[in-house]
């Protein structure tokens, strides 16, 4: 399995995460690998959700996060073939979306375990 951690603000650097990324999911040990990707500091995101409007977004200096769609563009995950993965959306200050996400990969990881598969691509770095 492997936890990947992107900081949404950071687009300047997705072109090297997603090198980076890519990288380790093309290792021999990491090919059956389970993946959960955090696309952090969506608090940061600028966007109406319901009737919020954030401050951020009225700022002409900074863009807003990239939203987990963008950090799955900017990965390359939509051309993983054959391979499990989930973006969760996260605010690791408040703690806003890892227990879904690590609840996903208890999910995906039970049932691989449940289907016959022995190995799900860890490996001990």
């Amino acid at each position: 399995m492997q936890i990947y951690v992107v900081d949404s603000l950071d687009r300047e650097r997705i072109g090297k995460a997603k090198a980076e990324f890519q990288a380790i999911i093309r290792d021999p040990f990491m090919l059956n690998s389970v993946i959960l990707i955090f696309a952090n500091k969506q608090d940061m995101v600028c966007c109406i959700s319901g009737f919020l409007i954030l401050i951020l977004c009225l700022s002409p200096v900074q863009k807003g996060a990239m939203t987990p769609m963008e950090v799955c563009e900017g990965l390359g995950l939509y051309d993983l073939k054959n391979r499990k993965w989930h973006i969760q959306g996260t605010c690791a200050l408040k703690g806003d979306g890892l227990y879904e996400g690590l609840d996903w990969l208890a999910g995906t990881l039970k049932e691989l375990r449940a289907a016959g598969y022995s190995s799900v691509g860890t490996s001990s770095f």
